[in-house]
């Protein structure tokens, strides 16, 4: 007796047993970054991310009609979507006062477009600044 191979069904096959591995590897105890998900940045001096977090002050002040002064970036975070989305930690000054300020930037640079899509001071939690990254 011979055995035909079907196509639509081996391809269905290859479709659930990919979808299967998939959701055993997600309920495992698996550490990589997930596709989509907000990662820590690691390298918070690297000059890209610098860039991005000047960005941020300098958008902010063209929309605030502030003068605050980038100091530097404290903590961050990006993922990966249509373009990249940053969600940094700043510190800048505000005349001689240093505040702290969590900035979203959605990055594109194959299409040269960058766009402030948040800034906000952080708040103050028994007396220190508390800003919330994943």
């Amino acid at each position: 007796m011979a055995i035909k191979f079907n196509h639509i069904l081996g391809a269905l096959f290859v479709v659930v047993a990919t979808v299967l591995l998939r959701v055993s590897d997600a309920k495992g105890s698996r550490k990589e970054a997930i596709v989509g998900g907000w990662n820590p940045i690691t390298n918070l001096t690297d000059p890209e991310v610098v860039k991005i977090g000047k960005f941020a002050v300098d958008e902010h002040n063209k929309e605030a009609k502030t003068k605050l002064e980038f100091q530097e970036i404290t903590k961050g975070e990006s993922q990966v979507v249509a373009g990249i989305n940053y969600r940094l930690v700043i510190s800048a000054k505000d005349g001689d006062s240093p505040h702290n300020y969590l900035a979203e930037v959605w990055d594109k640079p194959w299409e040269k477009f960058r766009n402030l899509t948040s800034f906000v001071e952080c708040s103050l939690e028994n007396g220190e600044q508390q800003c919330m990254l994943t």
